[in-house]
């Protein structure tokens, strides 16, 4: 990971998910003071606080090896055909969460390689940031963790007979990481028989604007406006529909959306649209993206952002 965050101008190709996923913004210092910064980091460190749900939901897969604790009902997109072709291991299922300042991501993938070839051709880590060995139940994985001005993250990879399953978090220095992301890695278990809630594909339910400690959405910044800028944790691709693949559709369909300060994709719009399905399963996926919202003289806020995803047949 080592400190790189997901790019803003987002553009998907229905058959690139991980060059996508590889792509880097800068990260951009506060515009504040530091005694002002101070003084908000604080300020909402105190509401979060008092605002830490009890207890977390448990969470397993109808077909999974594992199961993990998440503060709200996560997202999930499930893949029947590889989103990217030139990736050796197929990509089954991406889950995404988002709370207080940390955005959480699940991948499941369809085992191809051992561990280590998959860590270094996934290039979602730094060696540098390589932590230790980990074993669950026996099944063994690696830790990665990285921290700088703003986030702070970790990312660790676990391997079984079957699949390649990634667990990450990443939060903002502005919201409860120290709670958050220790809370997540620590729940997970590869223990049998499993227990939880079973995840299904969808957007999932977001956590109350209150528990984010978000601002009103009256208020929507422009990219230049705001820094650092929003995170984008999880970026699920669209797939095509089969009406538009018998008939050959392909394209771009761009979309305008505010990313909210509460964590959720609000108010999409859409600038160019493709037929038989195909702007509704763009629309689907840019709102199940969970992303660390922007800030602005520090406080989260909403921003405008344009989405565009590229259809392609191959």
């Amino acid at each position: 990971m080592n400190g790189a965050c997901m790019p803003l101008n987002l553009t998907f190709t229905t058959t690139r998910l991980l060059s996508a996923i590889l792509s880097f913004i800068p990260v951009f210092p506060m515009v504040c003071s530091g005694h002002q910064q101070i003084e908000a980091r604080a300020s909402i460190r105190a509401a979060l606080a008092h605002q830490v749900p009890a207890d977390w939901d448990r969470y397993q897969l109808v077909d999974g090896e594992f199961s993990v604790q998440l503060p709200t009902v996560p997202a999930m997109s499930t893949y029947k055909l590889y989103p990217d072709p030139y990736a050796k291991s197929r990509l089954l299922h991406l889950i995404g969460a988002y709370s207080q300042g940390v955005g959480y991501a699940i991948y499941v993938f369809e085992r191809k390689q051992s561990l280590e070839e998959f860590v270094h051709s996934f290039g979602h880590t730094s060696a540098a940031d390589f932590k230790r060995q980990l074993d669950i139940a026996g099944v063994r994985g690696s830790e990665y963790a990285f921290q700088n001005d703003t986030r702070k993250g970790r990312t660790d990879y676990f391997i079984t007979d079957r699949r390649i399953y990634i667990f990450e978090a990443q939060g903002s220095l502005l919201g409860n990481p120290d709670i958050g992301i220790p809370r997540f890695f620590d729940s997970i278990k590869f223990d049998q028989p499993l227990a939880g809630r079973v995840i299904v594909d969808g957007l999932g339910e977001p956590a109350p604007a209150e528990i984010n400690a978000a601002t009103t959405d009256a208020q929507v910044f422009r990219f230049k406006e705001t820094a650092p800028k929003a995170v984008v944790v999880t970026k699920p691709e669209p797939v095509y529909t089969e009406a538009a693949r018998g008939n050959q559709i392909t394209g771009t369909v761009v979309l305008r959306c505010v990313f909210s300060s509460s964590g959720a994709v609000n108010d999409v719009r859409v600038l160019k649209a493709l037929p038989y399905g195909l702007t509704e399963k763009a629309i689907a996926a840019a709102r199940q993206i969970k992303f660390i919202p922007a800030v602005k003289d520090g406080h989260f806020v909403s921003m405008y952002m344009q989405l565009e995803y590229n259809f392609n047949l191959y």
